[in-house]
């Protein structure tokens, strides 16, 4: 592994649990991660249980909350994921394990295969085409705009604000057309392999025209009482365990693309959106901004990409090696990583860490005594998608 070492203590801030293990910003560490122990849940005169879920209509994902209240306070709350998966990843050669991988999460496709592709690179100890990493910045600020872009219309949904909703969604569908147009497929699929992206960034300017229409709504939306009544001092949080926008909202400056050098955000100028609000009406404000500025970094990118590449061919003569890679990329919700164990162009073992299973924690934490009816626009802020939560590799 060229980018992280085995510790018996973590260094740096802890990231989340990697399979059997604890993943920190520098160190891999063996053992305990997670909280085990449950929060008291007070019993109150006349408190009961009641299960909410998508046939209550609120929620798109398939998740149950089990929420004890007395009526409106949510005095306890408990998550159960419903969709579960065994996707069975070792024993499967690399360009098979690829289209595992990228059907993970179809919204954070790209996020996932890099990641995946990254360790695996990271195992075989391959030198990077620089184009082949500048094209896959472009992928994941791309998938980065389209799932902040989706966040927010949930945000103005929840408020009943129609207009800006479905002008929301509409940019969502701009962004998988710009996607669709210029790699073939609107969620990356078949886009990636080991030091290859084949994708014509030609286009790529048309996302000026998209987020100059978001950043419209995104004022309009700022500046409404109505809406931000809803999101200010609503799930307020700061936990220093936290990941992503919902960790960048509360003030703290963590974020992969900064503190981890394997894609060369540095030669963009990139730079990290934090605000102190530690509330939903944060986490929007810190996607809405971040919107903007993966905005400039596609247009620098523009003028860097170059539509050649690269040392595939070559590539494909260091897939016998015996090795591990370990290594995580900033997806639009957070950290996300993969740890991989290689045997002669087979993959032996996998571990994935997804920045929805530490949202889902933080949530659960912040959930707790406010109102059932901020539930919605707490929930949505964070931006959880199940199909990561429920997914088990093996």
């Amino acid at each position: 592994m060229r980018y992280y070492k085995w510790s018996q203590q973590g260094e740096g801030r802890k990231i989340g649990k990697l399979g059997n293990y604890c993943l920190y910003e520098k160190t891999i560490t063996e053992g305990k991660c997670e909280e085990t122990q449950k929060p008291f849940t007070p019993q109150t005169y006349g408190s009961f249980r009641f299960i909410y879920g998508p046939s209550a209509g609120g929620l798109l994902e398939s998740i149950k909350f089990v929420i004890t209240t007395n009526g409106e306070k949510i005095l306890g709350i408990e998550a159960e994921v419903y969709k579960n998966r065994t996707i069975k990843i070792s024993g499967l050669p690399i360009d098979d394990a690829i289209l595992k991988v990228e059907r993970i999460n179809a919204p954070f496709s790209a996020s996932h295969t890099i990641a995946f592709l990254l360790s695996i690179e990271d195992a075989l100890e391959l030198e990077l085409d620089y184009q082949t990493l500048l094209k896959r910045i472009a992928e994941i600020e791309l998938e980065r705009i389209r799932n902040h872009l989706f966040v927010i219309a949930r945000l103005a949904e929840t408020a009943s604000l129609n207009v800006p909703t479905f002008h929301l969604l509409h940019l969502v569908e701009e962004v998988n057309r710009l996607i669709g147009k210029s790699c073939g497929h609107r969620y990356f699929f078949g886009v990636n392999s080991l030091n290859e992206v084949r994708c014509d960034f030609g286009n790529l300017l048309k996302i000026i025209d998209i987020t100059k229409e978001f950043k419209q709504i995104f004022d309009g939306l700022v500046e409404s009482r109505i809406f931000i009544d809803r999101l200010q001092e609503n799930g307020k949080i700061k936990d220093e365990n936290s990941v992503g926008p919902s960790a960048r909202a509360a003030g703290f400056d963590y974020d992969a693309r900064k503190d981890f050098k394997v894609l060369p955000y540095d030669d963009l100028g990139f730079k990290t959106i934090t605000t102190h609000e530690s509330d939903s009406f944060g986490r929007f404000l810190v996607r809405g901004l971040e919107i903007l500025e993966s905005s400039k970094m596609l247009v620098a990118l523009y003028d860097m990409i170059k539509n050649n590449n690269t040392n595939y061919e070559k590539t494909k003569e260091s897939y016998k090696k015996v090795g591990e890679g370990l290594v995580r990329v900033e997806s639009p919700s957070g950290d996300l990583a993969y740890y991989v164990n290689l045997d002669n162009g087979i993959v032996k073992s996998v571990s994935l860490l997804t920045p929805s299973q530490v949202n889902l924690s933080l949530f659960l934490k912040s959930v707790t005594n406010t109102i059932f009816t901020d539930f919605q626009f707490n929930w949505e802020s964070y931006g959880i998608w199940v199909s990561e939560l429920g997914v088990k590799l093996e």
